[in-house]
């Protein structure tokens, strides 16, 4: 019998052990014959990872809503775009894409990434099977432009978020983006993300935020909701800048719409990590639950251990949910 004459299940088990990155990093391997291609469509886009750059082409393809709607995994990973610095000649050979040459075109590539990510709500709305949402802005290091930080808008964010109705994780890693809402700074409650976080809670298994600005609406699940939670990990990680970390005891930063603050003082030991508290008991079998807080140049993160009580410390390249060090008091 030959590989194609296998039954489809065992067919998928087979190209689920060879993996959905084999196909999309060719994808003439879907072309084998027309029930070959059926099964391995399944399993080349149950995981999708993508980028900026992608979005634009996938705005404009007739296949990308087909393509996504078996998807279980995504993955955003996103770079805002920068304007060449003042005085700085820039070497003809660099052909970065993120680069733009001036404010009106950073603005247009900028309202145009929001676009496409509203764009893809709508497609992530139509996929009942995506489980996982993982979002990550970065900012770019390079001496040679200008990275605009506010790239991604909250209303995008919002977007994606109402898109999802089943997740068990998300992980949104947006420590390279300060995401203000678009037009007027203070553009109300559009601009709150948490609340759209908190509505996730009654699915979420995995909940893991590296942010700036967060307040306790992140952790409060619908209030008709009877439980128990089946969250089992929930890690919280504020990123700080040098100045802020300095400033934290009398700082405050605004979380969404007019009048939410959080004072970066009370990171730790304030009205997140009260929240996180009193969700602990909601939890029907909690794994890790950890309040952490950073600098972008520090080598360690600190924070607390909120099922011990301990005050703990994690090496900056560790991964969020890696083994940590118990701080003596």
């Amino acid at each position: 019998m030959s590989l194609i004459e296998l039954p489809a299940e065992i067919l998928l088990q087979i190209f689920d052990h060879v993996g959905s990155s084999y196909f999309r990093s060719d994808l003439s391997r879907l072309r084998v014959c027309k029930r070959w291609n059926g099964l391995a469509h399944i399993v080349c886009f149950r995981e999708a990872c993508i980028t900026t750059k992608m979005l634009r082409r996938m705005a404009s393809s007739p296949y990308a809503e087909s393509s996504l709607r078996e998807m279980e995994i995504l993955d955003l990973n996103l770079e805002g775009f920068g304007t060449v610095r003042p005085g700085t000649v820039l070497d003809p050979k660099d052909s970065s894409w993120n680069y733009v040459p001036d404010q009106s075109s950073l603005q247009r590539r900028t309202m145009e990434l929001n676009d496409d990510l509203v764009h893809l709500a709508t497609i992530i709305k139509q996929s009942r099977k995506l489980r996982t949402l993982r979002i990550k802005a970065i900012k770019p290091s390079n001496p040679v432009f200008e990275i605009r930080e506010t790239y991604l808008f909250p209303s995008t964010l919002r977007a994606l978020l109402l898109s999802t109705s089943n997740l068990t994780a998300l992980e949104l890693d947006l420590y390279g983006t300060r995401p203000e809402p678009e037009g007027h700074p203070h553009h109300g409650d559009d601009g709150h993300v948490c609340p759209m976080i908190g509505a996730l809670l009654p699915t979420l298994q995995r909940l893991r935020l590296r942010v700036r600005t967060i307040c306790a609406d992140a952790l409060k699940p619908p209030r008709d909701f009877p439980g128990p939670l089946p969250l089992r990990v929930l890690l919280v990680d504020f990123v700080l800048t040098e100045e802020l970390a300095n400033e934290k005891s009398r700082f405050t930063a605004r979380c969404g719409g007019p009048g939410r603050f959080v004072r970066l003082a009370q990171v730790v030991r304030g009205v997140v990590l009260s929240r996180a508290r009193a969700l602990l008991p909601h939890m029907s079998a909690p794994k890790m639950v950890r309040i952490l807080t950073r600098t972008f140049s520090g080598d360690e993160i600190q924070g607390i251990n909120v099922l011990t009580g301990k005050n703990i410390k994690v090496k900056k390249d560790a991964e969020w949910d890696g083994d940590s060090e118990v701080m003596m008091d």
